[in-house]
């Protein structure tokens, strides 16, 4: 099954905001060339072959005023929603774009390789009828911070109308995760024979930031794909093999 036979809309909802704490207003942060945390992150998942839209989902609060305004500058689809309640965030910016399948990504992993986008989306598709949920995040041989994780719709509308604890409500994946026996969940893992999952890519502080900045600084391309990141990592485990 490919987007050219279906009429599935499979979209992209990137979770952003402004109210870090840890590192106040990182979306907007400066990565490479100019272009922010987000900025950078969205440009790369417009390049993703196998999504219909790239969907942010931001929050009500007054202080992402600012980011609904670039969004809206920027012609880019948004939702603005409950800042601790978000799974239902995320639940009503899949309805109201009428998403099929989401591909959940945080604005926290702006190195996410859209090519592995394309890989996990087809490999979704392709096993609809043994996978609910699909994730390179936990139990894999991926970094953390180039998360991926997919699921439909309807399954989220379950979660936002059953999920009761706080936790669940937060990070919207755990209803799924407790749930083994509701939900066929599957680990996608790459092929290229090397564990990156002792990595940490996400940026969620200013040393976060640099490591990631050190990166491009040392060679890795703008437009990389997962295997040009993961030989960027492996000169970082073996720096005398440069």
């Amino acid at each position: 099954m490919s987007l050219k036979d279906t009429s599935l809309q499979v979209a992209a909802i990137v979770q952003a905001r402004l109210g870090s704490t840890r590192l106040p207003g990182k979306v907007f942060t400066p990565l490479v060339d100019g272009k922010s945390v987000l900025e950078f992150l969205l440009d790369r998942l417009a390049t993703c072959k196998k999504l219909s839209r790239v969907i942010v989902a931001t929050t009500v609060e007054a202080r992402d005023d600012r980011l609904a305004a670039w969004l809206e500058a920027r012609g880019a689809p948004y939702w603005r929603g409950s800042e601790a309640d978000c799974l239902d965030r995320v639940c009503q910016a899949g309805a109201k774009f009428e998403v099929d399948i989401i591909v959940r990504i945080t604005s926290d992993c702006p190195l996410v390789p859209p090519d592995v986008v394309d890989e996990m989306v087809d490999n979704y598709l392709h096993n609809a009828d043994r996978i609910d949920y699909l994730s390179n995040r936990q139990f894999t041989n991926y970094p953390e911070g180039v998360d991926v994780e997919i699921f439909t719709m309807k399954m989220l509308h379950e979660a936002a109308g059953k999920a009761a604890e706080g936790w669940e409500r937060e990070h919207i994946n755990y209803f799924f995760l407790e749930r083994p026996e509701r939900f066929r969940i599957r680990y996608y893992n790459h092929g290229l024979g090397r564990d990156y999952s002792n990595h940490k890519l996400s940026v969620d502080t200013q040393a976060d930031l640099d490591h990631l900045r050190r990166l491009f600084s040392r060679g890795l391309p703008r437009d990389f794909t997962f295997w040009d990141l993961a030989t960027a990592l492996d000169r970082l485990d073996h720096p005398s093999s440069r």
